[in-house]
């Protein structure tokens, strides 16, 4: 009967690209084949700690010449991010960051299906980026929750998703430049549950990664709280 259904709908309302608004193909789920060719991967060769594409390099992955003049170490071992922050995934994340737009998850879904980057081990924990009380329910939903189970969708269980509270309100980062983008946060993450992530390597879910100022703080907040390791995994990457 629901085969039946979601014929008629389909009749009704052909499904489209979320990224162009063409009519999919019959073997294309959500973005067409020529919105998929031009998602911007982060490939090799890259920063083994930041992970931004190193894209004069030819010696292969390594640190950056900004991680290795950084006078403080970072607290995350390393970042991963699938993709550069540009057309069609910036769109589909604004829509579903700020339109509140769950039905770009299956493109979003298509985008990351091959790519995850990271390695999830059984006694490890992933730990999303956490949203205010407040904002959360003005936007109802977590992004970075939704992007997690995008992730990890055989290892939900993994996902704890009060482990790391935002304890304090902050303004919107967009606007704000490195300094004051870590002023803003100082303090605004808390450990919820320390038992869940005591020696565990953590795997922190974002949606973007632009300068690192939100993962940093919250790598700080989970290694006091003693994690042994957090490690940074975000859908996009803003280009530097």
């Amino acid at each position: 009967m629901q085969e039946w259904i979601n014929a008629g709908k389909d009749l009704l309302f052909p499904p489209s690209c979320r990224g162009c608004t063409k009519l999919l193909s019959a073997t294309e789920e959500a973005l067409c084949e020529e919105c998929l060719r031009d998602v911007a991967f982060i490939e090799s060769p890259k920063c083994t700690g930041c992970g931004r594409e190193l894209s004069n390099s030819t010696s292969g992955d390594h640190l950056c010449g900004a991680c290795l003049r950084r006078k403080t170490k970072l607290l995350f071992s390393k970042a991963v991010a699938i993709t550069h922050y540009q057309e069609p995934v910036s769109t589909l994340l604004h829509s579903l960051k700020y339109g509140g737009d769950l039905s770009v998850l299956p493109a979003l879904r298509a985008i990351l299906a091959s790519k995850t980057g990271v390695t999830l081990q059984e006694e490890d924990r992933v730990v999303p980026v956490p949203l205010h009380i407040k904002r959360l329910r003005y936007r109802g939903f977590n992004q970075a929750v939704l992007i997690a189970r995008l992730f990890f969708p055989k290892n939900l269980n993994c996902i704890l998703v009060d482990a790391l509270q935002r304890v304090r309100h902050t303004d919107p980062q967009t606007d704000l430049d490195g300094a004051a983008r870590r002023k803003n946060l100082r303090h605004a993450f808390a450990v919820s549950s320390k038992d869940t992530i005591r020696g565990r390597k953590i795997i922190l879910v974002d949606d973007v990664y632009t300068t690192g100022t939100t993962v940093s703080e919250c790598s700080r907040a989970l290694l006091v709280a003693g994690a042994r390791e957090v490690q940074v995994l975000t859908l996009a990457r803003v280009r530097e």
